[in-house]
C-alpha cells in the first residue's frame, strides 16, 4: 500500500522582503575606473585613519585614566614624550615582523628571482610592536602590549613612560570602542539569541548565508564529486521548499533573501605551456573552462525564481582581487538573470553593506580576517573579528600585507558605523558570537561563515531578534 506524504494544513507565504542598499556608506566600494588607480601615495590612508579616530581614542582615553591618582599627562607628538614622565599617547600601530613580506627588499635584491610562496604565518620571537604618527615612531615594549594582539594599522592609545633604552613601557592601553548604530527595531529582551525563540515564528527576516561554493571544484574521487553535487543540489531544493518534511519546507518559507559570501566559483587554473602554445604563431593561449561559471548560472537561476540573492565575489572569482573587489558582471551570468532587477538578483562589492528592512548587515568574504591571522600565533578568528569592531577597521593591514586601492580622500574600511549583522566568509570553522557596547545600547551578532564546498553548511540569521541557526546538506563522501 502505498504511503501518502503528509500535507501543510495552510500555505506557507515567503514573506516580502524589504532591501535597501545604504547609499553613504554602500557607494564607497563602487570604483569607477578613473577611481581603480595606483596613481597615489598609500601614506593617505594611514594618515586619513589617524586623524579620523583621534578625537574619540582622545575621549575613550581622558575617560579610562583621568581619574588615576596620579594623573597622565596627553602628549599629542610621540617624540616629545620626555623619560620618566607618566604620559599617554595615540598613534598608529606598526608590527615590524621580520617574515613579512617588503616590497622594498624585493625592489633592493641584485637579482629577480621568483617571488617567493605566500607564508601562512608572519609572527615570530623577533617581532617588535612600535606607535607612530606624524612625527615619528617609537617602540613599544611591556607584557601588557604583548599580549593585546593588535596588528599593523590599528589606531590605539599607549598609557605608560618612557624607559632608559628609548622605548615605551606600555602600563594599559585603549582603542576607539564599538562605534554608533542605525535605529533597529531589534528586540533582544526575552529572546536567547544563541538559539531558538520560544514564541514559535519569529518577526523580521530570515536570512540565508552561504559561503564558499567552489562550483567547479574536483573531487579526489568519483563518489567524493557526486557527494559535492548532491549537497548542491539538496540546497537549491531546500531554498525553493522541495525538500525535506513538512516542517522542513515551511521553516525554509521563513528565508526571505540568500546572501552568496564569495568563492562561489574555483579560481582559474594555468595550464601547461607546451599545452597552451599555439603551433601556428608559436603564441601562448588563454584556457579556460566555462563549465564552473555555467553550472554556477544554473545555480542562481533556479534559486532566484524562488528567493531574491546578493552574490558578494571572494579572491577565486572571476574579478579583480585588490580590496574593495567590485560586482561580478552581471551580464556573464546570461540574459535571464541579467534582466532582473537588483531586488531580484544583485551583485556586490566585497566588503559590501546590504540593509534588510531596518538591518544593517556587512559582509566580508573572508580576506581580512585571514591576512589578520597571519598577525598572531594561535589566532582566534572569532576573537579577531569582534577586535575589528572595537578598532572600528574592518581592514587595519590594508594596505601593508592586504591588497588595496591608494584612497587619497577617504578611508572606505573605517567602521563609522557598526553594522547589526556582521558576516565574514571562507572561514575554517562556523563561529558566532555577539558584540555588545559598555553601556549595553548596541549589539552586533558576528558570524564567520565556513566553506559549503566542505561543511554543506546554510547558516540562517534573523534581522530583528538576531538569531542565528545552522542546516546542514552534508552528504556521505565530501
Amino acid at each position: 500500500m502505498t504511503e501518502t506524504l503528509p500535507i501543510p494544513a495552510t500555505h506557507a507565504l515567503r514573506p516580502t522582503s524589504k532591501f535597501s542598499i545604504i547609499p553613504d556608506r554602500s557607494e564607497m566600494f563602487r570604483l569607477g575606473t578613473s577611481q581603480q588607480t595606483y596613481a597615489h601615495q598609500y601614506s593617505s590612508i594611514y594618515f586619513l585613519r589617524l586623524t579620523e579616530l583621534r578625537r574619540t581614542i582622545e575621549k575613550v582615553a581622558s575617560s579610562k585614566w583621568g581619574n588615576l591618582t596620579r594623573k597622565p599627562d596627553y602628549v599629542r607628538r610621540i617624540l616629545d614624550v620626555t623619560k620618566g614622565q607618566l604620559a599617554y599617547v595615540i598613534g598608529t600601530v606598526y608590527m615590524e615582523m621580520p617574515l613579512k613580506p617588503s616590497i622594498l627588499e624585493d625592489i633592493a635584491k641584485d637579482e629577480w628571482t621568483l617571488a617567493a610562496p605566500l607564508k601562512a604565518s608572519y609572527y615570530c620571537n623577533e617581532d617588535k610592536i612600535m606607535l607612530e604618527d606624524e612625527s615619528g615612531r617609537v617602540k613599544l615594549v611591556g607584557d601588557v602590549i604583548s599580549k593585546a594582539q593588535l596588528v599593523t594599522g590599528v589606531i590605539i592609545s599607549a598609557l605608560g613612560m618612557e624607559t632608559a633604552a628609548g622605548d615605551f613601557e606600555v602600563l594599559d592601553w585603549c582603542c576607539a570602542g564599538l562605534a554608533e548604530q542605525s535605529v533597529s527595531k531589534q528586540d533582544m529582551n526575552g529572546t536567547d539569541i544563541d538559539g531558538p525563540s520560544s514564541s514559535g515564528r519569529t518577526a523580521g527576516e530570515w536570512i540565508g548565508l552561504v559561503s564558499g561554493l567552489d562550483i567547479g571544484l574536483p573531487g579526489s574521487s568519483a563518489a567524493e564529486q557526486d557527494a559535492a553535487d548532491m549537497s548542491v543540489q539538496l540546497l537549491v531544493e531546500y531554498l525553493a521548499s522541495e525538500a525535506g518534511g513538512v516542517e522542513d519546507q515551511t521553516s525554509s518559507t521563513e528565508i526571505s533573501r540568500l546572501i552568496l559570501v564569495g568563492n562561489s566559483v574555483v579560481p582559474v587554473v594555468s595550464a601547461d605551456e607546451e599545452d597552451t602554445k599555439s603551433k601556428r604563431f608559436n603564441a601562448s593561449k588563454t584556457k579556460y573552462d566555462p563549465a564552473p561559471l555555467t553550472d554556477l548560472t544554473a545555480l542562481l537561476t533556479d534559486i532566484s525564481r524562488a528567493v531574491p540573492i546578493h552574490i558578494v565575489p571572494g579572491p577565486t572569482d572571476p574579478t579583480g582581487t585588490t580590496l574593495p573587489q567590485q560586482p561580478l558582471p552581471r551580464a556573464m551570468f546570461g540574459k535571464d538573470l541579467y534582466n532582473k532587477p537588483d531586488t531580484v538578483f544583485s551583485c556586490e562589492t566585497n566588503p559590501a553593506w546590504i540593509g534588510v528592512g531596518d538591518c544593517e548587515m556587512l559582509v566580508v568574504s573572508g580576506q581580512t580576517i585571514d591576512d589578520l591571522s597571519k598577525y598572531v600565533e594561535g589566532c582566534d578568528r572569532l576573537a579577531m573579528t569582534k577586535h575589528t569592531l572595537n578598532w572600528r577597521h574592518m581592514a587595519p593591514t590594508a594596505p601593508d600585507t592586504l591588497w588595496c586601492y591608494p584612497f587619497l580622500h577617504r578611508d572606505p574600511f573605517m567602521l563609522e558605523k557598526s553594522p547589526h549583522i556582521y558576516v565574514i566568509g571562507n572561514q575554517p570553522e562556523f563561529a558566532t558570537d555577539v558584540v555588545t557596547s559598555h553601556d549595553g545600547g548596541r549589539r552586533t551578532r558576528v558570524i564567520l561563515l565556513p566553506r559549503f564546498s566542505q561543511s554543506g553548511c546554510l547558516t540562517l540569521v534573523n534581522t530583528q531578534t538576531l538569531e542565528v541557526k545552522t542546516v546542514s546538506f552534508r552528504v556521505s563522501g565530501m
